[in-house]
């Protein structure tokens, strides 16, 4: 089946969208500073195999990869970003009968996914939260992490990564290794300007409030690495509390090859039934031998 990747313009912003499968939609964002690119670089799920459960609907972000950008920090809070995901969600529903879509991604877009389904849950069958962020009482350290990360990139531009990029680095065969690499390198070609605003505006953001996200009654999987501050485990065990129809959470070392693409291939069978009732809460942890 033939990959259709195009520009397309949702209000002031022209988004690089890859639209490739069959069936219910998957609207799917990266992580901060990554893309579609590098998400097929670091590998962590194998997007034919989901390809052949769902319509799976990537985008580069604002402001990364191949779409506009601007340079005010507001314009990239995950409220904001959520927008841009919903008005690509609204452009493929059509195409599906139930006129819903899963609402996925890694790190920011898991935060997006989730802003999202909270701003319009009647238009979400679905969500696939993997690595969800720092939140609540560990974003500021995080928060400022990312203004420190700005004032970087002010202060030098583009030219460390261009540095990086050029050096041949090997990549050790493990997900956050390759999702760390890879992010950093394609910063070589991305926009200094639109780096430091993303920035500002992922350290302006934050995730919904625990009330709201109790009455978000949308069937979730959860997907989180162990020792990772970025993406810590008690910001995925938050979430598995808080929202009411977690199917499962899975939480594995990030030196460990997941079967992650089996999991969501597993979770969007389950949900290809428009009819299907809520099933009970299921929490899952695996956890490798020291």
């Amino acid at each position: 089946m033939r990959t259709l990747s195009y520009l397309q313009r949702f209000g002031d912003i022209e988004l690089a969208v890859r639209q490739h499968g069959e069936g219910m939609p998957l609207v799917w964002g990266h992580s901060l500073m990554g893309s579609m690119r590098v998400d097929d670089l670091a590998a962590l799920f194998d997007w034919e195999q989901l390809e052949q459960h769902a319509q799976v609907v990537r985008y580069d972000a604002r402001g990364h990869g191949n779409s506009d950008g601007s340079y005010d920090p507001e314009d990239y809070r995950w409220e904001e970003m959520a927008g841009d995901m919903l008005a690509i969600a609204d452009s493929v529903a059509s195409t599906f009968a139930a006129g819903r879509c899963v609402l996925a991604g890694v790190s920011m877009g898991a935060a997006t996914a989730l802003e999202a389904a909270t701003q319009q849950p009647d238009k979400v069958a679905g969500m696939i939260l993997v690595l969800p962020p720092t939140a609540w009482d560990t974003r500021p350290r995080q928060a400022a992490i990312y203004r420190r990360m700005s004032w970087i990139s002010g202060l030098f531009g583009a030219g460390p990564y261009r540095m990086l990029d050029w050096l041949p680095i090997p990549v050790r065969d493990d997900g956050r290794s390759r999702l760390a690499l890879y992010t950093a390198k394609g910063l070589a070609r991305a926009n200094p300007l639109h780096v430091q605003a993303a920035l500002r505006g992922a350290a302006l953001s934050d995730m919904p409030d625990r009330a709201k996200l109790a009455k978000l009654k949308v069937p979730t999987l959860i997907l989180a690495w162990e020792n990772d501050m970025a993406h810590p485990v008690s910001t995925a065990e938050a979430l598995a509390e808080s929202l009411p129809d977690v199917r499962k959470l899975d939480v594995i070392s990030p030196h460990d090859q997941p079967d992650w693409t089996r999991l969501v291939c597993e979770f969007l069978q389950e949900l290809g039934s428009a009819a299907q009732k809520p099933k009970k809460k299921v929490r899952s942890r695996r956890r490798t031998a020291a």
